[in-house]
């Protein structure tokens, strides 16, 4: 292993790239007048793994105050607290 302080060059960050669909859904729905809303998938495995999506959203933007989410087996489910 090589460690390397004070480097003259630093490579350029990568974007994230776009947001997922959930994502997009949740800043429409943040920014309309319904009161909650719910996002059906196929399978539990897949709500599952895009309540986890949703919910590092939250946590990273930190939107605790503006909404919840929860999961019931194949949906997501997203309130409005405020």
């Amino acid at each position: 292993m090589k460690i390397t302080y004070d480097l003259d060059y630093l490579p350029e960050r990568r974007p994230h790239g776009q947001p997922c669909e959930e994502v997009l859904a949740i800043q429409t729905f943040l920014a309309g007048s319904q009161k909650n809303m719910c996002i059906e998938y196929d399978t539990d495995r897949d709500a599952k793994r895009r309540y986890d999506t949703v919910r590092n959203f939250r946590l990273q933007h930190k939107l605790q105050d503006v909404f919840e989410v929860f999961r019931r087996e194949k949906c997501l489910y997203i309130v409005k607290t405020k």
